[in-house]
C-alpha cells in the first residue's frame, strides 16, 4: 500500500480520499505515481473518478493544464477520454480543449483522439468499473443487430473459386490489426488477403471464411458469422481492449480507444498514423462481419474475439481472431 496513497490494492483507489481540487490532487498524483505500473493506477484511477463522480464535479480538474510529461498529464489525458468514452462531449468544455492542445504540445499518445464519440463509436459501452473489482467482458459485448446470418460452418471450400487468395498483410500491419488485444495472452491472429475476383459478402457462403483460416486454426474452430457494422465492430473491439485480460490489466477508456482505432486501421489498411476522423470514413466504406466462434473439441477459454472486413469493391478480407485463456 502506498503511504497516503489512492491505492488499497491494485484495483482499489478509495475515492474518499482523493482530493476535489486540481492543485491537491496534483501534487497527489505527482507524489506517488511513479513508473509503469504506477502509470496503470493512474488509467485506473481515471476510469473511477469518470464512472463515480459526477461530470460538473470533474470538470474544474481541467483547469490545471498539465505543463511537463509527468503522472498529472496522463491522469488528465485519461480523464478526459474516459469522459468522452461516457458520452460526455468535450468540445464544449474550454479547458479540456486547452489541456488537449497542451498534451498535444507535449506528444501525448492519447491527445491525437477526439474529444467527442464519432460515428463508429455510437455503440461503444463502457463496462461498469468500480474500486475493488476487475472489469471483465462477459456480459459487456453489445448484441448484434438481428441481420441476415452468413453461415461458415466448416463446409467451405478449401480454395476460392477462380484460384487461391493471396496473403498481403506485413508484419506491421498485422501487429496494428491486433492493437485491441496487444494485452491478452495470445498475440491473436491477423491476416489481410486478396481475392482471386471480387465477392460481396453474400458470395463468402459458398467461399466460406473458414478457408482462410491456417490448418491448426480449422482442426479446432469454426467461424459462424453475421452481417454486421462498423459501430459493432467497434463496439467488441473496444470492449476487449477496456477489460482486463486473463493475466493482464486492461487498457481502460484513453488507450483502449487508441488501440481500438489501430486495428480498425489495420483492418481497413490504414496508416498506422491516420487520424481517427480519416480511419472512420474510410471503415465506413468498408462491409464488416462478426464472428462467434464454436469448438469442434472442448477447450477452456476466458476471452474470445473473432471480427473481419470487406473492402468496398470485394476485393479484400481482412480477418482477426483471438482469444485469451490460462
Amino acid at each position: 500500500m502506498i503511504s497516503h496513497g489512492l491505492v488499497d490494492g491494485p484495483h482499489g483507489p478509495i475515492l474518499a480520499r482523493v482530493p476535489g481540487d486540481a492543485g491537491s490532487l496534483a501534487e497527489l498524483v505527482r507524489g506517488h505515481y511513479v513508473g509503469e505500473r504506477r502509470l496503470r493506477e493512474v488509467r485506473d484511477l481515471a476510469a473511477l473518478l469518470a464512472e463515480s463522480r459526477r461530470v460538473h464535479h470533474l470538470l474544474p480538474l481541467f483547469g490545471c493544464v498539465p505543463a511537463e510529461p509527468d503522472t498529472w498529464a496522463e491522469l488528465i489525458a485519461c480523464l478526459a477520454q474516459e469522459l468522452v468514452v461516457r458520452r460526455v462531449n468535450l468540445t464544449r468544455v474550454p479547458a479540456a480543449v486547452r489541456c488537449v492542445a497542451a498534451l498535444r504540445e507535449l506528444g501525448h499518445p492519447l491527445a491525437g483522439l477526439p474529444l467527442r464519440l464519432g460515428r463508429g463509436e455510437r455503440r461503444m459501452r463502457v463496462p461498469y468499473f468500480q474500486a475493488g473489482w476487475v472489469p471483465q467482458p462477459e456480459g459487456c459485448i453489445p448484441e448484434h443487430p438481428e441481420v441476415a446470418r452468413i453461415l461458415l460452418d466448416g463446409r467451405a471450400l478449401t480454395r476460392a473459386p477462380g484460384g487461391e487468395p493471396a496473403t498481403v498483410s506485413s508484419q506491421q500491419e498485422e501487429r496494428l490489426i491486433t492493437a485491441a488485444v496487444e494485452h491478452w495472452s495470445s498475440p491473436g491472429w491477423a491476416k489481410i488477403f486478396e481475392l482471386p475476383g471480387a465477392a460481396g459478402p453474400e458470395e463468402l457462403v459458398p467461399l466460406g471464411v473458414n478457408a482462410f483460416l491456417p490448418d491448426a486454426f480449422v482442426a479446432e474452430i469454426v467461424l459462424n458469422g453475421q452481417l454486421d457494422d462498423l459501430g459493432s465492430v467497434v463496439g467488441e473491439l473496444f470492449t476487449s481492449a477496456y477489460c482486463d485480460a486473463v493475466h493482464f490489466p486492461g487498457l481502460r477508456g484513453g488507450y483502449g480507444r487508441l488501440a481500438t482505432w489501430r486495428s480498425v486501421a489495420g483492418l481497413v489498411r490504414a496508416p498506422a498514423d491516420a487520424s481517427v476522423h480519416r480511419v472512420n470514413e474510410l471503415a465506413a466504406r468498408w462491409r464488416w462481419l462478426a464472428f462467434r466462434i464454436t469448438r469442434r473439441t472442448p477447450y477452456w477459454t476466458d476471452q474470445e474475439l473473432a471480427v473481419g472486413a470487406l473492402s468496398p469493391r470485394g476485393k479484400v478480407l481482412s480477418l482477426l481472431v483471438s482469444h485469451d485463456t490460462d
